[in-house]
């Protein structure tokens, strides 16, 4: 989910290196949309981050200070919409992933030191290792790691924070850990349903307080970086509410939930029981969060930009700077100089339900329909990102562009329509479903308006913004087109295409938005997921990254995503982090 490509990585050995490979569109160096916000000039520079896996020493807390940072203070988060999940087993959207920075641990994480990102030990005291080739790996936990209430973390409340993670009731957060330990994809839950029936995992060992033992059903050398996802939070099985685990987690981070009234706000004060010496992470200057919800986005944007108030020491961690004020912000040096502003490791496409639009050449026809350009500039224009002709981002190992449409970024309705005059359907109707917010009521226009050129009836189905994802997660939802999001969870195609189209992963609150389901294809990933060399590894889930395009075209890309975030005057130590959001891990109050 993190980084720009190329060249060679070596996961096991020390360096993830990506050679430099800056993303570019014609649409995007020409601005043909005559747009001013966010163009060419106003993008920062796409340069490659190096992610390496670090060493005991470089897991060892605390957190390197930040010379002129304080300890003290409220930080403010403004947010359009609540946290749909806050249960680490579920959380799998980069803005709740963010805020979980600061409530859970897991036993590694992700450091940055300058323009490097280092695969570190977080409750454990390394990356872990393995005297098998990565079936069989070993991690042992630091000392002095503490819950919100005092009591110590141990090794059998990471196991059955795993072991939750399988049950039916406990859905939506990523699924590697689990996959990677039964062998099964989608069905692993056929092999363990979870810890609710009293059952325990073999597969998972704590033979004392301080080792945790994962056996896989396969090697899997990258194994370090899949429990840097929330799936290896520590949960203490007489602490867990089961579902209402989701409303009230109990904190494993540097911060525990004082209060929380759904929908409206949340605050966050210090567990006075994380000891800095133990995370080489976070840093938890400010004294507590503040988070504000239901806010749309231009009205973030304007309190950030005149920071009155409990506004000056404000942020957001996923409302990015609107086409509104773009040029606003990025010609006023006060604004600008209070931006976080990098490119992210986000795909966006707009998904196709594979279940109701079965045939390939409508499917192709939305594709070369498809406004674009239109659709991005009511987003945002160039500053939202650059216009996508692939599944995976140029943040993936072995990336290659391609562009199987070969339409113009207006869309091309006249090759739409002769692609449906050869369809099983010439006027097809599409129902598309979208947020309920303002902005998305104006995509929507446009997206009726480029389709109904091409022959196509479009039928506009709004859904409430808090519940979008668990909506066009269902797999029997009654939406044709939907827009959605990935991002690589590391710099691997395996945590892109099997994700998005494993038809064998189709489950409600999945990933697969789609419903694609190519055996073929699955097959394919397997074979690929096999492969010991992981340069020859990218190479090949680029091509299978076209080959799904060209013949099936599942969805329409639509970006690849750069995030331009406003924050107000009394904070520093804002950036832009791993997973394409706004971090708090380095925040202090002036």
């Amino acid at each position: 989910m993190r980084i720009r490509p190329h060249q060679r990585v070596v996961v096991l050995g020390a360096v993830l290196a990506l050679g430099a490979a800056a993303c570019s569109s014609g649409s995007d160096t020409k601005n043909t949309d005559g747009s001013k916000p966010g163009g060419a000039s106003a993008k920062p520079s796409a340069s490659t981050a190096a992610v390496s896996v670090g060493t005991a020493a470089d897991s060892t807390g605390p957190a390197k200070a930040i010379p002129e940072a304080k300890n003290g203070g409220t930080a403010l988060v403004l947010e359009r919409a609540d946290f749909n999940h806050l249960d680490p087993a579920r959380v799998y959207v980069s803005h709740e992933q963010t805020v979980m920075l600061l409530l859970s641990r897991q036993l590694t994480t992700f450091k940055a030191e300058g323009d490097r990102t280092i695969l570190v030990g977080d409750l454990a005291t390394d990356t872990g290792s393995t005297p098998d080739g990565g079936k069989t790996w070993k991690f042992t936990l630091k000392d002095n790691l503490k819950y919100e209430d005092g009591s110590t973390i141990k090794a059998a409340d990471v196991k059955y924070g795993v072991e939750r993670s399988f049950a039916k009731e406990i859905t939506g957060g990523p699924t590697w850990i689990q996959e990677w330990l039964t062998g099964k994809s989608a069905d692993f839950r056929t092999v363990y349903d979870g810890p609710y029936g009293g059952k325990s995992y073999d597969a998972i060992e704590a033979p004392d307080d301080k080792t945790v033992v994962f056996h896989l059903a396969a090697p899997r050398a990258d194994f370090p970086f899949a429990v840097a996802m929330q799936t290896s939070s520590p949960v203490p099985k007489d602490k867990d509410t089961k579902l209402e685990f989701d409303k009230h987690p109990f904190s494993s981070g540097p911060y525990k939930i004082a209060s929380r009234d759904v929908d409206k706000g949340m605050v966050l004060t210090r567990n006075e029981n994380w000891k800095p010496e133990t995370d080489a992470v976070r840093h938890a200057y400010p004294d507590q969060w503040k988070f504000e919800f239901g806010a749309q986005n231009q009205q973030i944007n304007e309190r950030l930009m005149a920071a009155n108030g409990e506004d000056k020491n404000a942020m957001t961690f996923r409302t990015a700077v609107g086409r509104e004020v773009a040029q606003k912000v990025l010609e006023t040096p006060d604004l600008k100089a209070r931006t976080a502003d990098a490119f992210t490791p986000f795909a966006e496409y707009f998904e196709m339900n594979n279940k109701r639009v079965t045939d390939p050449k409508i499917r192709q026809a939305v594709v070369a329909a498809f406004p674009k350009q239109q659709v991005r500039q009511i987003l945002g224009g160039p500053a939202y990102g650059e216009l996508s002709t692939t599944l995976m981002s140029p943040t993936v190992l072995g990336f290659e562009k391609y562009d199987s449409a070969g339409v113009p970024p207006t869309g091309d309705p006249e090759k739409a329509k002769q692609i449906l005059a050869t369809s099983s359907n010439p006027t097809p109707t599409i129902a598309f479903a979208f947020p309920q917010t303002p902005m998305w009521e104006q995509v929507s226009v446009a997206i009726n308006e480029g389709l109904t050129k091409a022959g196509f009836k479009v039928v506009a189905k709004p859904i409430n913004d808090k519940s979008y994802y668990t909506e066009i997660g269902r797999t029997a939802n009654e939406y044709d087109l939907y827009w959605s999001g990935w991002g690589a969870d590391w710099p691997s195609g395996i945590t892109v295409l099997p994700a998005k189209f494993d038809g064998r992963k189709i489950q409600d609150d999945g990933t697969v938005y789609s419903l694609y389901n190519n055996p073929a294809v699955s097959a394919e990933m397997d074979r690929i997921s096999n492969l010991s060399d992981v340069t020859a590894a990218g190479k090949e889930w680029a091509a299978l990254d076209k080959k799904i395009m060209t013949e099936d075209a599942p969805v329409v890309p639509f970006v690849y995503r750069r995030q331009l975030t406003l924050y107000g005057p009394g904070l520093g130590g804002v950036r832009v982090g791993f997973i394409g959001s706004t971090y708090p891990t380095d925040v202090w109050v002036k």
